[in-house]
């Protein structure tokens, strides 16, 4: 996990700590946040239907518009690198592992450790969602 968002989510847990409502809010805004997978399927998709139809109206190679896209998503899945992350960092997304360790620290800031998430592996929580909490 990046520092930057390790001291953000800290930061947050530190505002929310000791307040019920604040921790119930951010849990609900943490359900509506957007993380950096999706906003990446979602441009791919709109990406690819602009460049079919603009291919198809205006140009034919406006379509290597999405193809270029595509690869910049091939390439995430095979190493993990994507040369837009850091211009999508900068607009406050985050990964779904971020929001899932924010979202964990706040449920057991709020002893409601039944409702934790659990993990494909079957487990509860982490230390990482302990770890963020600490200053």
């Amino acid at each position: 996990m990046d520092r930057s968002v390790e001291e953000s989510i800290g930061a947050q847990l530190r505002y929310c700590a000791g307040n019920r409502r604040r921790m119930t809010r951010r849990l609900r805004e943490l359900d509506d946040e957007w993380d950096l997978e999706s906003v990446l399927e979602s441009n791919a998709s709109l990406m690819t239907a602009l460049g079919v139809m603009a291919g198809a109206v205006v140009n034919r190679r406006v379509p290597y518009v999405p193809v270029s896209w595509a690869a910049s998503l091939v390439r995430l899945a095979a190493n993990g690198l994507l040369p837009v992350e850091p211009l999508l960092r900068r607009l406050g997304l985050r990964t779904t592992r971020e929001i899932e360790i924010e979202r964990m620290a706040l449920t057991i800031m709020l002893g409601d450790l039944d409702r934790a998430p659990v993990s494909p592996a079957g487990r509860r929580p982490s230390g990482n969602a302990i770890r963020v909490v600490r200053p």
